[in-house]
């Protein structure tokens, strides 16, 4: 059975990384709720997605320039009973919450020294490494900090993933893990773009590779029943989607594959129907897109907005991201 991950708690109905989010997840029956972390200037950790707080709440800060005392008075635009939390609060509310596990992304433009942060509030609200070590996935963006959390023993008997848009920087991930050869600190998964799975790189190469070595497969942000048809055509351990009850209903809707062979019997359907010409174009789209974010021009500012942040807008109104 896949694996539904409530992305930012359950943003499809509710405010994002939000108690009621939370709690509206944990009552959907969310196997794992994926989550963001920030941290303020006095090195406060924090649950939100942007480093800026613009999109979400009532006042427009900079969260590692901003100390918690300023963060701790905004409220939500939506819903303005609802202010942002601390790590420590939701990891309370995990404690109370039988069964809750929690994937965290931890945002690559933070300071290492969140990752310190993050596990000593685990410790200060329940004193039981082992307890987290069995609910908490730690979501890595890039490989200084998997050797970050490895030199400071942080990650040890985790379950560990990395998350990236880029099939190559998680190849890198996959290779530190299986050069470490020590199950300590092995990767437990890779969470990827649903588009990437559709390549053939991923499915005749790095597939067979994560299959021999037991990684998992997550894909985000999966929404469409079309992209639930082509998941489950694969062996996907994990979707992480908006709304964790559709996604559960569409899940249970097809057969899940689990079988090596899997990438190389997926049918890519043609270019003749419509879900056809969209599989095809997001794939060209994935493949630019990857070229393009790790250009060092991109994220040039004119009139205040980078290229990349335009782009990022462009794929979200077609429903890319």
């Amino acid at each position: 059975m896949v694996e539904i991950v409530g992305h930012r708690a359950f943003k499809g109905k509710y405010p994002e990384n939000t108690l009621l989010a939370f709690e509206k997840a944990y009552a959907a029956g969310a196997d794992v709720i994926e989550t963001d972390l920030q941290m303020t200037s006095d090195g406060v950790v924090v649950v939100n997605h942007d480093s800026d707080t613009g999109r979400m709440w009532n006042k427009n800060l900079v969260i590692s320039e901003s100390t918690w005392e300023e963060v701790k008075e905004l409220r939500c635009k939506e819903d303005a009973a609802l202010a942002m939390m601390t790590l420590k609060e939701i990891l309370t509310w995990a404690v109370g919450h039988p069964g809750a596990k929690l994937m965290l992304d931890i945002k690559f433009t933070n300071e290492k020294i969140i990752m310190i942060k993050t596990f000593a509030d685990m410790l200060e609200v329940k004193n039981d490494l082992k307890f987290w070590q069995e609910r908490i996935t730690w979501g890595l963006w890039l490989l200084d900090w998997y050797d970050f959390g490895i030199e400071t023993g942080v990650l040890r008997d985790f379950r560990v993933i990395v998350i990236s848009l880029s099939l190559d920087i998680a190849s890198q991930f996959v290779k530190r893990s299986l050069s470490l050869n020590n199950p300590r600190y092995k990767l437990f998964g890779i969470s990827v773009h649903f588009v990437s799975s559709w390549t053939s790189h991923f499915r005749l190469k790095l597939l067979p590779l994560l299959m021999e070595n037991d990684i998992k497969v997550y894909l985000w942000t999966v929404n469409k029943p079309v992209d639930f048809k082509y998941l489950c055509e694969l062996p996907i351990h994990g979707a992480i989607t908006d709304d964790p009850v559709k996604a559960r209903k569409l899940c249970d809707g097809h057969t899940v594959t689990k079988t090596p062979t899997a990438g190389r019997k997926f049918v890519v359907p043609g270019v003749t129907s419509v879900d056809g010409l969209r599989f095809h174009a997001f794939i060209k789209v994935y493949n630019i897109l990857c070229t393009l974010l790790y250009s060092k021009w991109v994220h040039i500012k004119l009139c205040g907005w980078s290229i990349a942040y335009v782009i990022f807008l462009f794929l979200r109104i077609i429903h890319f991201l």
